[in-house]
């Protein structure tokens, strides 16, 4: 009886020795799996964006982008969506500006004369001609391409509203907040793929439980001496 006792408690703790290993392999699987869906999110909103620099559709990737984050940033989800349907890319946008430059270094034709000897003063000191392109609108549109060939949309967009004679420049600006409210929507989506923690969807549509790594390595950081 005791040997058979002796056996039993050995079955027992090879048993539970199993249950155990088997419970960190379902861990590491889920981790795993964890892990991919968050890089294969990245990869979407990776995919996304060439599709919006090269101003092609989105196809396939929209309902990605609602299966993976509509939970988590329905927003910037759905910006991005609206922005591809009518996209605008960064050449066309230097292209424009350089195409309205001349309208838009002139003196708005409702300014009156005292209003635009007091500007021009104000900017330059210099007395021009009326009918003569402003020196600083010119700077300021400078600015404004330099700005976009570096990606610098918001600045470039800043630098165009302040030009005395803007009006021209509506529907450009307003394509140009489109195209930046794209580009910040899809930073979103990047660092929701990375480090959100419940509502991040994987390619069947069930929610990612593995934390984030970047989390799992401060969970994981020895405290301070």
């Amino acid at each position: 009886m005791e040997q058979v006792a002796e056996q039993q408690g050995g079955i027992d703790s090879r048993v539970a020795a199993m249950e155990q290993r088997l419970a960190r392999l379902d861990l590491q699987t889920q981790a795993a799996a964890g892990n991919a869906a968050r890089a294969e999110g990245l990869l979407i909103t990776f995919a996304t964006r060439r599709s919006l620099e090269r101003g092609a559709p989105l196809g396939y990737l929209a309902d990605q982008l609602r299966l993976r984050f509509g939970d988590a940033r329905p927003n910037a989800v759905q910006t991005v969506i609206d922005a591809a349907q009518d996209a605008v890319t960064l050449d066309q946008l230097i292209a424009r500006l350089d195409g309205l430059a001349p309208s838009l270094s002139q003196a708005p034709s409702a300014q009156g004369a005292l209003s635009w000897l007091s500007r021009e003063l104000g900017e330059l000191f210099v007395i021009r001609r009326e009918d003569a392109p402003s020196p600083a609108a010119e700077r300021r549109l400078e600015r404004a391409r330099l700005f976009l060939e570096s990606g610098r949309v918001r600045s470039a967009i800043a630098e165009v509203r302040l030009l005395p004679n803007a009006a021209p420049a509506a529907d450009w600006i307003q394509d140009a907040e489109r195209y930046a409210a794209a580009q910040r929507a899809l930073e979103l989506l990047e660092t929701t793929a990375i480090l959100e923690q419940r509502d991040l969807r994987d390619g069947s549509g069930q929610r990612v439980e593995q934390l984030s790594p970047v989390d799992e390595v401060v969970e994981g950081a020895s405290p301070p001496a």
